[in-house]
């Protein structure tokens, strides 16, 4: 039996998916973050995360840990074409590292022309147009990038919390963050500075924001909206270049999955995208990549089902 590994590496987690040669998932299971954004060579965190997952999906499937995979395909967050620190020791036949927005399009249309907004804690967009080609937007990281992202919103509002602080001036953001991380806004800045507190752990603020702007509060409703304003944005750039007309759009990732700020998106697009359709994900990112690994072998995927 020959076995497909699809990996999705992302900033909060990395899960794994095992596929048979049937399309039939034996196994899903996940580690940690394993992007190495920032890190050095000698960085262990891709491979401990990627290693975790995939030993973690074959002894959920009941093989034996030197099961070999035919071919296996790792998406990473913020990947250049070359790794950062230590390969990941795969026992596969075919094996192949890409950016984990291709995972995101592979699954999220199986293969077919359209558009995946990423809206985890960091974002990307891309698109397939109906050459094949695919087209990536955003995805410039935490500094340059994330507009409409997990880590964006938080940022963003962390930052609007420290205008307030300075000020002396009441806001429900300030008492937002305050309140999330337990200590003042600047000494939450300098803990993010120090490395005390992990841009995931930032990002996890999101969910406040909001909850807050559901709630009317004004400036929270407004940072929501431009996030969702900016991947608008980005997804008409993605249609465009693509040139795709009424695209299908799939909104992934823990933002984009969140109601709140995918109802925003949908308002957004409407002045953005003309004609497009939001609409869920076929696969998921670590079924998209086993899509990839079947490709990588060359061999025609099936439909995936699960057990």
């Amino acid at each position: 039996m020959r076995l497909f590994a699809g990996i999705d590496v992302g900033q909060s987690a990395t899960k794994a998916a095992l596929v048979d040669e049937r399309g039939l998932v034996l196994a899903r299971a996940s580690g940690g973050a394993g992007d190495e954004l920032g890190l050095g060579a000698t960085s262990t965190r891709l491979r401990v995360a990627v290693e975790t997952a995939l030993a973690a999906a074959i002894r959920r499937a009941g093989l034996p840990a030197s099961t070999r995979i035919e071919s296996a395909v790792v998406g990473i967050s913020g990947f250049d074409g070359s790794l950062r620190g230590r390969a990941p020791r795969i026992a596969a036949r075919h094996l192949r590292y890409t950016h984990d927005s291709e995972n995101a399009l592979a699954g999220a249309h199986g293969g077919e022309p359209g558009i995946a907004a990423i809206a985890g804690s960091g974002s990307v967009v891309v698109a397939r147009a109906r050459a094949g080609v695919a087209i990536r937007v955003g995805g410039h990281g935490y500094l340059f990038g994330d507009d409409g992202s997990a880590f964006g919103l938080a940022r963003d509002a962390l930052r609007a919390a420290l205008v307030a602080a300075d000020a002396r001036r009441a806001s429900g953001l300030l008492v937002a963050v305050e309140r999330h991380f337990g200590c003042a806004a600047a000494e939450c800045a300098r803990r993010f500075y120090d490395g005390e507190l992990a841009r995931a752990e930032i990002a996890a603020l999101a969910p406040a924001i909001l909850a807050r702007a559901q709630e009317g509060d004004r400036p929270a409703r407004s940072l929501v909206l431009a996030h969702a304003s900016a991947l608008a944005e980005q997804i008409r750039t993605a249609a465009r270049r693509a040139r795709l007309r009424a695209p299908f759009v799939a909104l992934l990732g823990g933002l984009g999955e969140d109601p709140r700020f995918a109802r925003a998106l949908r308002g957004a697009l409407r002045s953005h995208v003309a004609g497009a359709h939001l609409r869920r994900a076929l696969y998921d990112g670590a079924l998209g990549a086993a899509l990839l690994a079947f490709a990588e072998a060359g061999i025609a995927a099936p439909d995936l089902s699960e057990r």
